[in-house]
């Protein structure tokens, strides 16, 4: 009995063949190298999205404390020097469901002065983590992109002119870069 199947192809070819046809889609080296380090930034800038977001759920709790008790953005006229409105967007809170009357002084200054501690202890402890990154392997990452990139394409593609077209180094990540991306928030100053 022979080996061959109908088209006469020896058997053990086919499995050579696959792999041929395979390897024809693969992704080069060099768009594989583009696209790890796209998802690497986007991992990063994802999950220090996700930490800074869990860190701020007692601001958001004391926004919305201050909202229960205040009739409209006005009433920080009241307690602090300047307007709180900007808080909600930055904390990526809810937008705030006002109160039907303001409260007395007194409790507004309570709240305000617990939201100036949730924000000034969120703002230490934000800071504190971007200041704990290890940032060394993203960099790697970064410099290995920018020195080889080109390379790989150009032997990809065969053409240094073709293979430079539209190639844009990228730069290294730093924590001044991921401050402005993801900042602290402004603490108010409370009238006195």
């Amino acid at each position: 009995m022979d080996d061959r199947d109908e088209e006469g192809t020896p058997l053990g070819g086919i499995d050579a063949e696959i792999k041929e046809l395979l390897g024809l889609f693969d992704v080069p080296a060099f768009a594989r190298r583009g696209q790890d380090l796209e998802y690497s930034l986007a991992r990063l800038r994802l999950r220090s999205g996700r930490v800074r977001d869990g860190m701020l759920d007692m601001v958001r709790l004391r926004l919305r404390q201050w909202a229960a008790l205040a009739d409209g953005p006005g009433a920080d006229s009241f307690v602090f020097h300047g307007s709180i409105a900007g808080l909600w967007p930055l904390a990526g809170a809810e937008p705030p469901r006002w109160a039907t009357r303001t409260a007395s002084l007194r409790k507004l200054r309570g709240v305000a002065r617990d939201l100036i501690a949730s924000i000034e202890r969120f703002n230490r402890r934000w800071l504190d983590h971007l200041d704990g990154l290890d940032l060394t392997s993203i960099n790697r990452q970064v410099d290995d992109y920018n020195r080889y990139y080109l390379l790989e394409k150009e032997c990809s593609l065969g053409s240094a002119r073709l293979a430079a077209r539209h190639f844009v180094p990228k730069a290294r990540v730093t924590l001044d870069e991921l401050r402005d991306e993801l900042p602290p928030l402004p603490v108010p100053a409370l009238k006195s």
